[in-house]
């Protein structure tokens, strides 16, 4: 059996101190991106292997990254895991996988978890109940690096991934006003959430700035079920004046939205236009006419993964600056 190759074996092999390697294998910034990439691609060529046995008996690392969802079915947060999981073992790190199932007392418990078994650091999105982040502060206390994406709180400075929520919204009202709609409704959800609250700023924006007198904005409290995206589009239906186009904030409710309007034999775009958060491919699939708004999960992903590498890496967190990213209006 062959020797394992070691991080002081690259280095002799290199040229170069076996500390810069060290930081090169770990995705450190402050290792020039040329030297990374050499060293990286060399390390996988040898076959090398991170030895986090030795790292943990020097207590220098942890190797387990802590991801918490509020649901993992949803194909944005399912995608989010699998993205973040493949960094994470390119980069020697084991992932520990939580789902809050939107509940405000299990995120609590997970953060409680998560600091007994003292993980290295933590990505994760809050649930619809999470009104403070006083839990998540707890893991500052014991030195555990977090970042947040697409939800969090205000009231806690630490690095986050952000997603043009406002704008993109806007931009879909005005697809839809281009197309001749003047009647635009939009189903979101509980405006305690940054993502819901900021997609129905750019729902008001856009009216007003089209002009635009008709108002229906409804919001989904909690659970996001295609009976609840059935019901309300019904309700939109059943207006006196009902809507030429709508706005769907979630996959889920989109599909109860696309059941109910061919329960009632509405043609889409012809009847209504609809815009969905979706980039589910049965929807692309079986309703060639919903436009969709898709997030950019691997970007996503990627930069949370980075922001929370760069806090490994020693970076004081105040002084690392969110990262917003731009969903894309896809017809």
């Amino acid at each position: 059996m062959s020797e394992r190759i070691t991080i002081k074996d690259i280095a002799k092999e290199l040229g170069i101190h076996h500390s810069t390697v060290s930081r090169a294998l770990r995705g450190d910034v402050r290792v020039k991106e040329e030297t990374r990439k050499k060293v990286k691609e060399y390390a996988y060529k040898q076959g090398y292997q991170v030895n986090m046995n030795a790292l943990q008996l020097r207590g220098s690392i942890n190797n387990v990254i802590a991801i918490i969802v509020p649901n993992i079915n949803h194909d944005f947060f399912s995608n989010i895991v699998s993205y973040i999981t493949n960094l994470s073992v390119q980069n020697g790190f084991i992932v520990s996988v939580f789902q809050s199932n939107e509940s405000y007392s299990q995120e609590e418990n997970i953060i409680n978890t998560i600091i007994q078994n003292n993980v290295a650091g933590v990505i994760a999105s809050v649930t619809m109940e999470t009104g403070n982040s006083d839990h998540f502060k707890k893991l500052d206390q014991f030195n555990i690096p977090l970042v947040l994406f697409d939800r969090f709180c205000d009231d806690i400075q630490v690095p986050k991934v952000i997603v043009n929520n406002e704008g993109i919204v806007f931009d879909a009202v005005k697809k839809l006003f281009d197309k001749g709609c003047r009647r635009i409704a939009h189903i979101g959800g509980p405006q305690s959430v940054n993502v819901f609250k900021d997609r129905q700023t750019g729902y008001m924006k856009a009216l007003d700035s089209f002009e635009l007198n008709f108002q229906q904005s409804f919001f989904i409290d909690k659970d996001f079920t295609i009976e609840n995206g059935k019901l309300t589009m019904l309700k939109l239906i059943n207006l006196f004046k009902r809507p030429d186009g709508v706005i769907v904030d979630s996959n889920i409710l989109l599909l109860g939205v696309l059941l109910e309007l061919k329960k009632f034999h509405l043609k889409i775009p012809e009847d209504i236009a609809v815009i969905g958060f979706s980039n589910d491919p049965l929807v692309e699939a079986f309703c060639p006419g919903v436009i969709s708004i898709v997030q950019p999960d691997t970007e996503i992903a990627q930069n949370a993964f980075d922001l929370l590498m760069k806090q490994l890496n020693g970076f004081d967190r105040i002084l690392i600056k969110d990262i917003i990213v731009s969903a894309k209006i896809i017809e």
